[in-house]
């Protein structure tokens, strides 16, 4: 085969495998200093779901941890990692006045550390039939927030079994946002949420994947706990379009160096990528 055509192939796979990383290699985004934080619930489950892990096992082979917690009136969902890179960002601040900090203090990831992914940097808030999405972006005029109803999703119940973190678990499936999804929960604990926007079914869902497995949400452990649920209060957030927002975020994934300015010193720009969001529509 001509080396010229195999050349092209290597790359080519090699794109299509970095546009199924679901972090993408975008840098970071400004700290959320947690000194700020208010107390918006009680928590009193905790739910803690890796995304996109190779080994269960193993949270270093995770895309993101996301937790989900449980309150009185409200849940929130979040990235563990983010909320973890914020708290020791926000402790190095508190001395550290120069500015520089270590990489290592940026979020952890299966592609390393500190790279931007839409599903780590979205805080989900649910409460009173709505699930309100605050998003943290490369662009602060695509910063704000959008409300869906909750759940918002049409399930579809099946026969099929299993049993997943010790628990005995249910099939159920649905199209949601363009995507065919089935979800495995467990009347076991009978909470009707689940990680990211899924919830509504008769138990908790422990493990939610498309159809193309591009996106697989599988849960590590459920604890009860009663602690504060803390939450940045969004002072300078404000209403903005979810349809505008998902646009923002698939050209930053499929083309960030022009969709941010962003000017090679050297060489020629990156080409654009595919890039598969979870949500199409």
């Amino acid at each position: 085969m001509n080396k010229k055509i195999i050349t092209i192939i290597i790359a080519l796979a090699a794109m299509t495998a970095w546009a199924q990383e679901k972090q993408s290699k975008i840098g970071y985004v400004a700290m959320s200093n947690i000194d700020n934080y208010i107390t918006i619930d009680t928590a009193t489950v905790r739910v803690w779901y890796a995304l996109n892990a190779l080994d269960i096992k193993d949270e270093s082979t995770y895309i993101d941890w996301q937790i989900l917690e449980v309150g009185s009136h409200c849940n929130k969902y979040y990235s563990y990692f983010v909320w973890e890179s914020d708290s020791l960002r926000t402790v190095d601040r508190r001395t550290n006045r120069s500015g520089n900090f270590s990489k290592k203090l940026l979020p952890r990831g299966r592609n390393g550390f500190g790279n931007w992914n839409e599903l780590q940097y979205h805080v989900l808030i649910e409460e009173n039939g709505k699930i309100r999405t605050y998003n943290r972006e490369r662009l602060p005029q695509y910063e704000g927030y959008y409300d869906e109803p909750y759940p918002g999703q049409q399930w579809t119940l099946t026969q099929d079994t299993a049993t997943i973190l010790g628990y005995h678990c249910q099939k159920a499936s649905c199209c949601y946002h363009g995507r065919d999804f089935e979800a495995w929960f467990t009347t076991e604990i009978p909470l009707r949420f689940g990680p990211w926007k899924f919830g509504g079914l008769p138990g908790l869902i422990v493990k939610v994947y498309d159809s193309d497995r591009l996106y697989d949400f599988e849960c590590v452990r459920v604890e009860k706990t009663h602690t504060p649920m803390l939450s940045n209060p969004y002072k300078k957030h404000r209403p903005i379009s979810r349809s505008k927002v998902l646009k923002f975020e698939r050209k930053v994934n499929e083309d960030s160096h022009r969709t941010l300015g962003w000017v090679r010193v050297e060489g020629p720009q990156p080409l654009p990528v595919h890039y598969e969001p979870i949500e199409l529509e």
